[in-house]
């Protein structure tokens, strides 16, 4: 956290602080992960409390809030990149049998956010609520081709700090080959004898999200990759053609 982050932007880095593995929290744990004060870590805390975005349990832990159910039934009957999706979505699983998943993109995170089910029963890691890993995976790499070369450095920096120029001119040099496609397949990117195949989603020539069909390497045998890769492109022009009207 910069030393120019606003107080409020220091309070809300807070909830960064859990994830699937660690759920609670300590007001000193806190504090000491993040380098504030306890003080204003109190402070931050309790604030969040009164908001319902955390709730005291005994020992002191603090875990996620009641709100943040209601801003997730919220999100559900109103976000409109969700709602605009979600014939597209059905379409698609039943037009090719694959799981298809909506992922948005927030700050420097991508979240799955919708779910179709296909006609295959799969284990997938990565469901409805779950952040992505980037530079694994159909999703994330269907959104890093379509970024800015400094942007796309600047994560791969965080997440392979010691990987050295070559290995960052071969990531690049993947990424532009799936640009110029326009989409990726994923061979196990995710999980293990699971194929992915991902398209950004774009509002104004950015990337706001992508779009994945998920099946079986078994599956994905029977399937041809480069008609998969179109239709999800058209699929993607639809849905960007419906948030425009949306606006």
């Amino acid at each position: 956290m910069s030393d120019g982050a606003s107080s409020l932007g220091r309070m809300l880095a807070l909830l960064d602080a859990y994830t699937h593995d660690r759920y609670a929290w300590t007001v000193d744990d806190l504090a000491s992960h993040f380098g504030f004060t306890p003080s204003s870590t109190y402070r931050y805390v309790k604030e969040l409390c009164q908001a319902g975005l955390l709730i005291r349990l005994p020992r002191g832990r603090y875990v996620i809030g009641a709100r943040v159910v209601e801003l997730e039934a919220l999100i559900r009957e109103t976000d409109p990149v969700t709602r605009a999706s979600q014939p597209i979505l059905r379409e698609l699983a039943q037009e090719t049998g694959c799981h298809v998943l909506l992922s948005n993109v927030y700050g420097e995170h991508l979240l799955n956010v919708a779910h179709e089910p296909g006609v295959e029963s799969l284990e997938l890691t990565y469901l409805r609520g779950k952040s992505l890993p980037w530079f694994r995976g159909a999703p994330s790499l269907s959104v890093l081709a379509f970024w800015p070369r400094a942007r796309v450095r600047k994560l791969f920096e965080q997440a392979h700090g010691d990987a050295g120029e070559q290995a960052w001119n071969a990531t690049w040099a993947s990424l532009k080959a799936i640009r110029k496609a326009g989409y990726v397949v994923s061979h196990a990117g995710l999980d293990p004898d699971v194929i992915g195949y991902g398209v950004p989603v774009m509002l104004e020539d950015e990337v706001i999200g992508t779009i994945s069909l998920v099946c079986s390497r078994q599956r994905g045998e029977f399937l041809n990759g480069a008609a998969l890769g179109a239709v999800l492109k058209q699929k993607s022009r639809e849905l960007s053609a419906r948030l425009q009207q949306a606006e």
